[in-house]
């Protein structure tokens, strides 16, 4: 399995916990997120890693955000 696979799996697992109103998505986002931008770091793809990287900063925000839910 590769690390595509991993976070994929990961970010999905995240919008079905967003979906249901869970704040724990928020956390799946990141170790998605995460995992993605270290595959772009390791392919030298900086466009993959400036689009993930701002999605990983969404996904911390929200997650920051949604402490009283």
């Amino acid at each position: 399995m590769t690390l595509g696979w991993i976070g994929n799996i990961l970010i999905l697992l995240a919008l079905w916990q967003v979906g249901q109103k869970k704040r724990s998505g928020w956390l799946w986002s990141v170790a998605g997120n995460i995992i993605w931008c270290q595959y772009a770091i390791g392919l030298h793809m900086w466009d993959m890693l400036f689009v993930d990287g701002i999605s990983l900063c969404l996904a911390a925000y929200n997650w920051h955000k949604w402490r009283n839910l």
